[in-house]
């Protein structure tokens, strides 16, 4: 049984292959580099600011001095603008969040799928018998971490082509699920989709 699309979305003799959200290694390193830095920084500047003599550093109260001794103005805006940006930060945090949460792709044995939405659903869907190519690109870095960006191209240009899936985890293995899927369906043409599954 599916655990990331709606079940509902199956057909009777439909089988699920791979189901997939993207990895959080897409999603969350920049939110969470971005939160870490200003936070940082942002408390480097009250230490600063409020004397915490603990948690102060020679080379940041240095640049702060610049713009003024402990609590008066410039430094005060400094922290202040810090607070914003560390805000801004989370925000981007759970905006990541729920783009990682609404999207699932999925393979079967008919059909590929991305399904989107929370609260709402949006289901768009190839037939595998349809699928042209299933293109896959790996920078060096997402090598290493396991990860890619998958492009299916369908007849007719479909909706569902016309986009990247970004940060696709073990994307080769996702590229070869849609392949055999639709080796399958041809193989089996005429002769019923299922008995192909698990030779």
């Amino acid at each position: 049984m599916p655990k990331l699309l709606k079940a509902t979305y199956l057909a009777d003799e439909e089988f699920l292959l791979e189901e997939t959200r993207a990895t959080r290694l897409y999603y969350f390193p920049g939110p969470i580099l971005w939160i870490l830095l200003f936070g940082i920084l942002l408390l480097l500047t009250a230490a600063y600011n409020y004397g915490w003599s603990a948690l102060q550093w020679s080379g940041w109260n240095s640049f702060l001095s610049h713009f003024g001794s402990p609590g008066a103005s410039g430094p005060y805006w400094i922290m202040v603008a810090l607070v914003f940006l560390v805000l801004i930060g989370f925000l981007w945090f759970a905006i990541r969040g729920l783009l990682w949460t609404r999207t699932v792709y999925a393979v079967t044995s008919n059909r590929v799928i991305i399904q989107k939405g929370i609260l709402s659903k949006d289901f768009h869907e190839i037939p595998v018998s349809q699928v042209r190519g299933v293109d896959v690109h790996q920078s060096f870095g997402q090598r290493i971490l396991g990860y890619g960006t998958v492009r299916v191209s369908s007849e007719g240009g479909s909706a569902i082509g016309a986009e990247d899936w970004k940060g696709i985890p073990k994307p080769f293995r996702f590229q070869k699920m849609i392949e055999d899927a639709g080796q399958g369906v041809a193989r089996n043409f005429g002769h019923g989709a299922a008995p192909w599954i698990g030779r």
